[in-house]
């Protein structure tokens, strides 16, 4: 982990700390504010991808296992891959007794064999990486571990097309958010086809899926 990395992941170590959602979003939301949003994330996962049951599922950015812990109810076995430490052995907690786990790893360098997931979700996780190295390496590793017959790769983000990239280094208050603009062609450099696009809960979120051929 090179040093910008390591300052990042001390800032994900101390908002850890924090319940839910907030380990994530501004300490500007409120609890209700964030209940809903984690409503609004699962009904959106929900109705992309209803049946996993069979399915082996990758958690990008887990954070505290929020989502990790929901879809582990809901398919074979889920991952949740996060750089942070604690925020590694949070999800760790959530996840006892559960058919998943959590690991800690940067998502540009995933740990995983090719084709190793059935479905693959990051969910507000790319909107913080502004260096674009590390983006495209994460949306490659994205492809790459994602199996190559009927393989799904769900991308969720904060819909902020007028968002200016900030060092997270910088305050412990806010995340960087990355453009929407310049996230580009993922699904090319993915090498994967492109299927959906569209906004969710008025523009709230932008969202992707992606599926293998």
């Amino acid at each position: 982990m090179n040093r910008g990395a390591a300052a990042g992941a001390d800032i994900w170590d101390e908002r850890a700390r924090r319940p839910g959602l907030h380990a994530v979003l501004s300490g500007r939301w409120t609890p209700e504010q964030c209940a809903e949003v984690d409503r609004e994330q699962k009904e959106l996962i929900a109705r992309l991808l209803p049946d996993l049951t069979r399915d082996r599922v990758l958690d990008l950015g887990c954070g505290v296992g929020r989502l990790t812990a929901w879809l582990s109810a809901r398919a074979r076995w889920t991952v949740g891959v996060d750089r942070s430490a604690e925020m590694v052995r949070r999800a760790a907690r959530a996840l006892d007794g559960r058919s998943a786990l959590a690991i800690r790893s940067g998502i540009d360098e995933l740990p995983f064999a090719d084709g190793s997931f059935h479905t693959v979700l990051a969910v507000f996780t790319l909107q913080h990486l502004t260096d674009d190295a590390v983006f495209r390496s994460s949306v490659r590793e994205m492809g790459r571990v994602v199996t190559p017959r009927g393989g799904r790769v769900l991308i969720v983000d904060g819909h902020n097309p007028s968002a200016v990239p900030r060092d997270v280094s910088s305050a412990t208050t806010s995340t960087v958010t990355r453009p929407i603009p310049a996230y580009g062609d993922l699904a090319a450099v993915a090498e994967l086809t492109h299927v959906e696009e569209l906004t969710y809960a008025g523009d709230r979120y932008h969202v992707q899926l992606w599926r293998t051929t």
